[in-house]
């Protein structure tokens, strides 16, 4: 199978009286929304490009691969409307007519329409809905060039447990694995052919590893299921300390020993059981791992983000302290469940849905969903658990046992765990301000807590009315802290945090993730919600490092972590709070000796693998405060905090994190940048304002406004770049105001 990008040298326009075409490139969402998700577009839109179609050549086949298009689509070869689809979260792929192969060029045109509809999950309206969905041709487009003897695409074929390649860890010992591989071969031929499946099983160290046969007659128009199992030795686990993977090739080959089609997938391999009495077994060892939930969109651009950027949002997840992420509340990105199985995050996947259930066409789209979610994510090690559940939702049992069905007829045997809100799934899902974490009792299932650390500090109940905003807690006491906010928030959130996870640890839970990784637009609310431990900049919060602090020395990703939680300001709440990984704390102001501290406040938070060490100072005096980590007796951290003067600098930062050790093919990538403001000390000035100016030079270009303002000493943007090795120059300056002199500072980027 060969394949064709497609990102390029698209126009698109909305269907409104008077627009115009404009030159895009994908991923592309229409329209940009503000910080706070106001403004998003709802409409109509087209994309357009002109596609040379091959003469078909011994009966191959053409197809084109959507990726993902918001929520409605309708795909047009010149004035032929050849494929219709509805929703908007997941990939979508159909065999391109052979009247249109003649070896001329076509417009290649798709419809997109984003609006609101009853009968596509989610189904809510945007404007009663916790989160937001875009619009556009957010994700790649591709042509796919098949053989006449080919492997299939699992979406295009409705096979269940079937299309494409499946692969199944059906045993893992110390000697090896047994792998099963199903694949899905098509002979589009008239005439029958005998054929062989070749699987073979690379180690990015070890070379082949293991090779296995099959050999099939498959009759003329006619496609097959192989089945072949094969044994591996000598593997290593894939687990969240060490995600081990390996290339498994599928190949299918004629008579003559010739490949006619090929597959590669990275596959790791591991056994998964959830069981309350037992625990999360992950490979036969008994696992507690943290998590978090996540939202997939950025600032000003939506769900349309390249993959370098879904890679650096998994790093930056797998970085604060967590192994698990719960993909709230929809399907996400092929390339984020990539970056889980390279760093080793366990997944939760989702079908779209969030406290709605409509009619017969919204169920059989939600069953639909669940297979084709199942079909393209099957072969991630990282997805472990598949909530086939609408989130918050009161389902009836024939529904839950239609998806919980689906489920495990989709990925039969060994390896299936599925989970929800109501009773009738693997697993029950429960989040801590429903209450019951350590009370409630159905047998052996297993319980797993969906989110925890912002709902329960936030609203007074369950029902609390969105619309109105009624039965809010008082604002003091809940997580939802911007950065800008200052200390009394932000430490709020820190505590509440610590709180809640303490809590949770002592809950038979197996594992649970926090709300939220980063802050994200809602559609129902004029101001985006601040419960992330990051910001929607991605720039972290005090409770991130709180995260952070909980993963244990000696784990591969468990550096010493020593953090002061304060900005040392003439505001700085007391007592000063610690957040460290270390056994063993010293503070001095100033150079003095304030106290230390042995392992943190345990009577406080008995639960917690380390708990904040918690440091009584009766005033607060100006100047330097130091902390030093100790570790089996032995300094080996420090972290300063000295108070802050008056801005004097701006700095830039660009949070170019690593992307996929592999090739990107992305046309471009997205970047945060972060212009600071610093005194004469290097100090970040966080009670200073000021309004940026930006402007950029060469190859890229602001994704947001050129004039952003400072929260918490801090400016932040979005710049796409271009991926491979064009160089530009960013441009900061503070603009004219009376209490910020006047600043300037430029980063460049060389060309390689």
């Amino acid at each position: 199978m060969l394949s064709l990008p497609l990102d390029d040298a698209w126009q698109w326009r909305k269907c409104e009286p008077g627009a115009s075409w404009e030159p895009v490139v994908l991923p592309h969402q229409p329209g940009s929304a503000d910080l706070n998700g106001q403004g998003n577009w709802f409409g109509t839109c087209e994309y357009l490009r002109s596609i040379e179609l091959p003469v078909q050549v011994d009966h191959d086949s053409l197809s084109l691969h959507v990726g993902g298009a918001m929520q409605r689509s309708w795909v047009y070869l010149d004035e032929d409307c050849v494929f219709q689809h509805d929703g908007g979260y997941l990939p979508f792929e159909f065999l391109i007519p052979e009247s249109f192969r003649d070896g001329e060029t076509h417009l290649l045109r798709l419809v997109v329409d984003n609006n609101y509809s009853g009968d596509i999950p989610p189904g809510k309206p945007h404007e009663e809905l916790d989160f937001c969905w875009y619009g556009g041709l957010y994700r790649k487009v591709e042509l796919k060039q098949y053989p006449a003897i080919h492997i299939t695409d699992p979406l295009s074929v409705d096979e269940e447990a079937g299309g494409g390649v499946f692969l199944r860890t059906l045993q893992l010992d110390p000697q090896g694995a047994r792998l099963g591989v199903r694949t899905h071969v098509r002979n589009r031929y008239p005439a029958r052919h005998e054929l062989s499946l070749r699987v073979r099983v690379f180690g990015s160290s070890t070379g082949l590893m293991s090779e296995g046969w099959e050999a099939f007659s498959l009759g003329g128009e006619t496609d097959v299921h192989v089945d072949l199992v094969l044994a591996v030795g000598g593997i290593v686990p894939w687990c969240v300390e060490s995600p081990a993977l390996y290339e498994v090739e599928v190949e299918v080959l004629d008579a003559s020993g010739a490949v006619r089609d090929v597959r590669t997938i990275r596959y790791g391999f591991r056994e998964i059981v959830f069981s309350r009495n037992q625990g999360l077994l992950l490979n036969g060892k008994r696992v507690r791992p943290r998590g978090t939930n996540r939202h997939q969109d950025y600032p000003w651009v939506g769900y349309a983000l390249p993959d370098a950027a879904q890679y650096r949002d998994a790093l930056r997840i797998k970085q604060a302290g967590f192994d698990y992420v719960r993909l709230s509340h929809y399907p996400q990105s092929p390339a984020f469940l990539d970056a889980c199985d390279e760093l080793g995050i366990l997944v939760m996947n989702c079908i779209p849905g969030w406290q709605f259930i409509g009619g017969e066409p919204f169920r059989e789209a939600c069953f639909r969903n669940a297979r084709q979610l199942i079909r393209r994510d099957r072969n991630h090690p990282s997805v472990v658990l598949w909530e086939l559940s609408l989130n918050e939702t009161d389902m009836d049992p024939a529904f839950v046992s239609r998806l919980h069905g689906i489920g495990h007829a989709e990925y039969p045997g060994g390896g299936m765990a599925t989970c929800g809100w109501v009773e009738g799934y693997d697993v029950y899902l429960r989040a801590r301000q429903h209450g019951q974490i350590h009370t409630w009792e159905n047998g052996n299932t297993a319980l797993v807590i969906s989110e925890y650390g912002d709902w329960e500090y936030y609203a007074e109940n369950e029902g609390f009315d969105q619309a109105t905003g009624s039965h809010l807690k008082p604002d003091v006491c809940n997580s939802r802290a911007f950065r800008g906010d200052g200390e009394i928030k932000l430490r709020q959130q820190l505590l509440n945090h610590a709180e809640a996870l303490d809590d949770t640890l002592a809950s038979p839970a197996l594992l649970d993730g926090q709300w939220a990784m980063f802050d994200y637009p809602r559609g129902y609310h004029p101001l985006r919600a601040a419960c992330g431990v990051s910001d929607f900049f991605r720039l972290p919060k005090w409770s991130y490092h709180f995260y952070r602090s909980q993963r244990s020395i000696g784990n591969p990703w468990g550096a010493p972590v020593l953090h002061l939680a304060t900005y040392w300001s003439a505001d700085a709440v007391l007592p000063v709070i610690v957040l460290t990984n270390l056994d063993a704390v010293e503070l001095r102001l100033n150079g003095s000796l304030i106290a230390c501290s042995e392992g943190g406040d345990r009577a406080r938070w008995p639960h917690l693998p380390h708990p904040p060490h918690v440091f009584q100072i009766d005033h607060y005096e100006p100047g330097l405060l130091e902390a030093t980590g100790f570790f089996k007796g032995e300094a080996v951290a420090t972290h300063r905090v000295r108070t802050p003067g008056n801005p004097t600098r701006l700095s830039i930062r660009l949070d170019d994190l690593p992307a996929f050790d592999r090739k990107c093919e992305d046309a471009y990538d997205l970047l945060f940048v972060h212009v600071s403001l610093l005194d004469e000390h290097g100090t970040l000035c966080v009670n200073a304002d000021a309004e940026i100016g930006l402007s950029l030079e060469g190859e890229a270009m602001l994704a947001g406004p050129s004039r952003i303002r400072t929260e918490a000493g801090i400016a932040s943007t979005l710049v796409r770049v271009p991926a491979k090795g064009k160089g530009y120059r960013i441009i900061a300056a503070t603009l004219p105001a009376a209490c910020i002199p006047s600043m300037e500072v430029a980063f460049e980027v060389e060309a390689t």
